[in-house]
């Protein structure tokens, strides 16, 4: 099966689309002629007629970033799950960075202007930057899944936008077993320090709400502290830093939102002396996984290309069924589990890849 990954600038994008053709010039997706008046005038738009057996998709995936090793892990994942399915093909962009909001805005309306997609799934950066992106993709009839870091949708709702599906992780889930091991590891209590990612994304906070609810709900933990890491190494280092030194050692935990923030902090636990802080990060890259079996942190890892392959399989229903979805409609959560890798059992996540 032909699978096409590519990592294109916001420029490169713009000039290759260029080239592609209209939607309106795909024959297959130009519904049967009706009369005028069987066409319901209430309805936004009229459903897509059924696709013919045996038809091949193409779907547009794009990612927050493909810089970041955890959206690289869902791209290759994505693209080794998708390679055993027989009808989809996919196209995989990402943003120069995760606080490239305009770019990925600007990469996702591309894909709405090439006609080359039949569908179309989006990791926002923020639960707002892609609103009009989603909006121009729905006047289009192109449909649109929610991957990993959810829409505003209230917002989304009042631009007129809608998608058809949407799948994450459970995030709760995955900050009450970051506070689980905090637990575990100090049964009478401790001082724990939060950093959540950018202020404002649901993911973050929602990872963040997990653990400081469930430490909150036992005896003996504080929550010394709550700051946003943007998701970015250097400013999670300057946080941490700042956090060990103003708490000293009454801090006993880090619970950070993801990996790239825990090599941050990690950093600063070396930098100051303070590798007795116990670490907990979300998810575990190749260099993650190192420190795991180094016993220098613990992770919760989640599973990127499970969240993908879900959103790329909710996206072919939508075109197998011809439901683009509606303004009135909210797609229910599909929440994809988590696991924990500590020292003692690592070498499987190591040794699977």
């Amino acid at each position: 099966m032909k699978k096409v990954v590519a990592m294109l600038l916001v420029l490169t994008m713009t000039l290759s689309m260029a080239a592609c053709g209209s939607k309106a010039e795909a024959p297959a997706e130009t519904p049967a002629a009706e009369p005028e008046t069987e066409a319901p005038a209430e309805e936004p738009a009229a459903p897509t007629e059924a696709p013919e057996e045996g038809k091949t998709y193409t779907i547009g995936v794009l990612m927050k970033t493909l810089a970041s090793p955890y959206w690289q892990s869902m791209a290759e994942g994505l693209e080794k799950r998708v390679a055993e399915l027989d009808n989809v093909t996919i196209e995989i962009f990402g943003a120069e960075s995760e606080e490239d909001l305009t770019g990925q805005l600007n990469i996702m309306e591309n894909m709405i202007t090439s006609g080359k997609y039949d569908a179309i799934c989006v990791a926002p950066i923020t639960p707002t930057n892609l609103i009009s992106g989603v909006v121009k993709a729905n006047e289009a009839n192109i449909p649109v899944v929610d991957i990993d870091e959810k829409f505003d949708m209230d917002a989304l709702q009042e631009a007129g936008g809608y998608v058809v599906g949407y799948a994450t992780s459970d995030n709760v889930a995955v900050g009450k077993m970051g506070a689980d091991l905090i637990m575990k590891q100090f049964p009478d209590g401790a001082g724990v320090c939060i950093i959540e990612g950018i202020a404002g994304a649901t993911s973050g906070e929602l990872r963040r709400d997990g653990c400081k609810d469930a430490l909150a709900a036992a005896e003996g933990y504080e929550i010394l502290d709550i700051q946003p890491g943007d998701w970015d190494r250097q400013t999670a280092l300057d946080v941490a830093t700042n956090m060990i030194n103003k708490y000293g050692d009454d801090l006993k935990a880090i619970f950070t939102a993801n990996d790239t923030m825990a090599k941050g902090a990690l950093q600063a636990m070396i930098n100051t002396g303070r590798e007795d802080i116990f670490l907990v990060s979300t998810d575990a890259d190749t260099e993650v996984q190192q420190a795991i079996a180094d016993g220098q942190l613990v992770a919760v890892v989640q599973d990127p290309a499970g969240i993908a392959l879900s959103c790329v399989e909710q996206a072919v229903a939508a075109l197998e069924s011809g439901e683009f979805g509606s303004v009135d409609v909210q797609p229910e959560d599909t929440l994809i589990p988590a696991a924990v890798y500590t020292k003692d059992n690592v070498a499987e996540l190591m040794n699977a890849q």
